[in-house]
């Protein structure tokens, strides 16, 4: 009896170990697949999120183009480029006005004037018709002719002129006298009025260093202001005709 006591219990203790080894072994073979399951599972995670961040980085610019609102004082159309800011210095109390010539510089050859093709499909106002072509005037320009004629007429008016000279100005007709005159300066009065409206410059001025009173002339003041040289370079560059105000 004692001797088969042993041997069941030789049995009985080979038979565990030999469950306790074919567990142990279980749970090796499925170590290295849990591992690569885990792994798995941050990889899939990793690669969603970056598809969602590209998807929505598309989504976002998509909306940008359809609904973002023109560059602040930029064509509605995107026909002419948003030009970046600069900062212009008011340093000096140079005055470009001093002579006729200097004005005209400022005027690209063409004077302003470019065609749009099928300007139906943007949001424009009735085009000119000049050569068969539908034509616009870029407003800038037309606001420098603008403050040309005013200190055109403001220079007859001094020298005791009666009768306006000739409106040498690029837009509309030319020769203005008397009555049309008069009639084309309040236009240009308006005209101005509006763009200095539209574009509202904010720019902090401080004091004039002319005088001793509380009292600002602009010099100092930092301004964010577009490049006028690219935009002339290019107004010249998609000009419609050559010719250039003399």
């Amino acid at each position: 009896m004692e001797r088969s006591f042993k041997d069941e219990d030789s049995a009985r203790a080979s038979s565990e170990f030999l469950i306790e080894h074919q567990s142990r072994m279980r749970n090796q073979s499925q170590k290295p697949w849990s591992k690569l399951k885990a792994a798995l599972v941050i990889v899939l995670f990793l690669v969603g999120s970056l598809e969602l961040i590209v998807l929505e980085t598309i989504l976002v610019r998509m909306s940008e183009k359809t609904t973002c609102p023109p560059a602040l004082l930029g064509e509605l159309n995107s026909l002419v480029p948003n030009y970046p800011a600069a900062t212009i210095d008011h340093e000096s109390e140079k005055s470009r006005n001093e002579t006729r010539d200097d004005w005209l510089s400022y005027m690209p050859r063409g004077n302003g004037f470019i065609a749009v093709n099928d300007s139906a499909q943007y949001k424009l106002p009735d085009p000119i018709l000049f050569q068969g072509r539908d034509t616009y005037s870029i407003a800038v320009f037309h606001q420098m002719h603008c403050l040309y004629a005013i200190m055109n007429r403001y220079n007859d008016l001094t020298a005791g002129a009666t009768e306006g000279q000739e409106d040498d100005a690029h837009h509309g007709d030319h020769g203005r006298r008397g009555p049309k005159a008069h009639r084309h300066v309040d236009h240009c009065f308006r005209y101005l009025r509006q763009s200095l409206l539209c574009c509202g410059d904010t720019a902090l001025e401080g004091q004039d260093p002319n005088t001793d009173k509380a009292a600002t002339n602009g010099v100092g003041a930092v301004h964010m202001c577009k490049d006028f040289e690219a935009i002339r370079s290019w107004a010249e560059d998609n000009r419609l005709v050559d010719s250039k105000v003399e």
